[in-house]
């Protein structure tokens, strides 16, 4: 939903000097065009909607600062969620898989995670759900149960609803800034937060840049959520150098807006930014492809994937036996993160005989189509695919694919004789395919699916304790009044070499966490 800053704007007054003290007291003077004063301020209109109203329902006064045009960020396209001991799961007498849940994903996390953190965001997915529904007046059957997008059969079953990138996030957004009027919430849009004022080892102003100059805003309690730093070019390159070279497909996770606003505004009042959790969630091999045949062998065992180079990188298909997630780190370490699935006529007989050899892919989108039933079907697919998609290739030749394609002539060629090698002697001694799965490349033409590496976005920034407040950098003091969600705050994820392993997704982290932030606010301010 686009919301015009002109709808919203705020006055503009006479200039104002001020000063800006540093954390060393260096001063820096603005020429302020306006100056405000409320009790709570959120940098950031995504998930930072709910701590909003839940402290404008308090009786506080409160100010959204948004850097963009658009008010919503990433939520507005967050769709599927996961829900435990909501009311809505009770009355349905929906299974209550919490425990088994939580020991799962915490044993992938190595128990490194917060368990009174776990406590409270699990917890609080529920509580959100059922204060959203009770509060917007929203009906019950408005959702049905599912899962979240990636789970597999033992994941939670709660409530759903709409669709990819038009889901409850953005339910949740639309609905929220309706009631910020009545609760006398001010959302500024294009209100860029610069800079921060620091007394007493508190936030007091947050300073937002706009098109007519600078603005104040004085506060007793702040709220960082900001979103990632992935378009932070420092940062993303000394993490994934190449990163901005690789031809990736553009998300809501790619946002130019996601530059790490939050950082410098954190480190100025001595929060702790982990740097050692920052990391980028990768995903690949991305084969999206509208066509059965094609998108049918793009993920099938028997075909064969190389990289740039003309090489295989793992053992195919990837995504069949390391998901999208983990897969992407190794499509991320190939040349610009591009791979290609190919196989032969001989081969994709053999593979509308033997079917796709008891292969499971969770990700309805990645999974690939069932091939047709005749040959002559799939040449009136890879026909169709041919004259109306961009990814999909043929030639007469591993010689002539290899120049469409534009990757090493020389290094296709060796990998297909060594490939048709093991596949003679029954056994995969370059990748480890089931010997099932190994059929040699003895037929022409030749086909190939183009695959890239997206990212589901950048992680880590200060770490939060089970309320959502700041440390400082001792790790164990906390900074009086900052609250940090969403995306910039870090405490639900470990770094294993840059892969991410967490324990709750993304939507519910931040929407969860927020409800948390607001309940503590409006405590915090109430000790004032």
């Amino acid at each position: 939903m686009a919301v015009s800053s002109a709808a919203i704007a705020a006055p503009i007054l006479m200039n104002m000097a001020g000063t800006v003290s540093d954390a060393n007291g260096s001063e820096k003077t603005y020429d302020f065009v306006d100056k405000k004063d409320c009790d709570f301020v959120v940098a950031g209109s995504g998930s930072g909607m709910v701590a909003a109203v839940r402290a404008a329902l308090a009786g506080y006064k409160v100010i959204i600062l948004e850097k963009t045009k658009i008010i919503g960020g990433g939520m507005l396209f967050a769709s599927t969620m996961r829900t435990f001991g909501s009311k809505w799961q009770k009355e349905r007498n929906l299974p209550d898989v919490t425990a088994q849940y939580a020991r799962k994903m915490l044993d992938d996390c190595y128990w490194r995670i917060e368990p009174q953190l776990v406590e409270n965001i699990l917890k609080g997915t529920g509580e959100f759900f059922d204060w959203f529904c009770e509060y917007c007046k929203i009906p019950g059957d408005t959702f049905k149960a599912g899962r979240y997008v990636f789970d597999d059969d033992n994941g939670p079953l709660g409530p759903q609803y709409g669709v990819q990138h038009n889901g409850f996030g953005r339910m949740v957004v639309e609905t929220l800034l309706k009631k910020c009027p009545e609760l006398g919430i001010k959302v500024l849009t294009e209100h860029k937060v610069t800079d921060c004022e620091c007394k007493g080892g508190r936030i007091t102003a947050l300073i937002a840049e706009t098109k007519n100059g600078y603005v104040r805003v004085g506060c007793k309690a702040c709220l960082l959520a900001t979103g990632s730093w992935v378009n932070n070019r420092k940062i993303t390159e000394k993490l994934h150098p190449g990163f901005f070279e690789i031809d990736m497909d553009q998300s809501s996770h790619t946002n130019p807006a996601y530059t790490g606003d939050g950082i410098p505004i954190a480190e100025k009042v001595g929060a702790f930014v982990d740097y050692d959790s920052f990391c980028l969630r990768l995903m690949g091999p991305m084969f999206i492809v509208k066509n059965r045949t094609y998108s049918g062998m793009a993920v099938s065992p028997y075909s064969i994937s190389v990289n740039l180079l003309g090489k295989r990188y793992a053992s195919e298909p990837l995504i069949g036996h390391m998901d999208q997630f983990n897969g992407g780190h190794v499509v991320g370490a190939q040349p610009k993160g591009k791979v290609f699935a190919i196989f032969s006529e001989n081969i994709m007989k053999s593979a509308m005989v033997l079917g796709d050899g008891g292969l499971v892919i969770a990700d309805q989108t990645l999974r690939g189509q069932k091939l047709p039933g005749t040959i002559e079907e799939c040449h009136a697919d890879i026909k169709e695919a041919l004259a109306t998609l961009k990814n999909c290739f043929r030639a007469d030749t591993p010689e002539a694919l290899a120049d469409i394609l534009g990757i090493d002539k020389a290094g296709l060629l060796e990998t297909i004789a060594e490939y048709n090698r093991y596949c003679k002697d029954g056994f995969d001694w370059g990748f480890y395919k089931p010997e099932s799965t190994l059929i040699p490349f003895t037929e022409g033409p030749y086909y190939a699916v183009s695959g890239f590496m997206a990212t589901d976005g950048a992680f880590g920034g200060v770490k939060v304790n089970p309320d959502m407040q700041a440390y400082k950098a001792d790790r164990k003091s906390l900074v009086e009044g900052l609250y940090v969600t969403g995306d910039f705050a870090s405490g639900r994820h470990i770094n294993l070499g840059g892969v991410k392993r967490q324990f709750i997704n993304d939507m519910n982290w931040s929407l969860s966490g927020s409800y948390i932030a607001g309940d503590r606010v409006v405590r915090y301010l109430a000790s004032l």
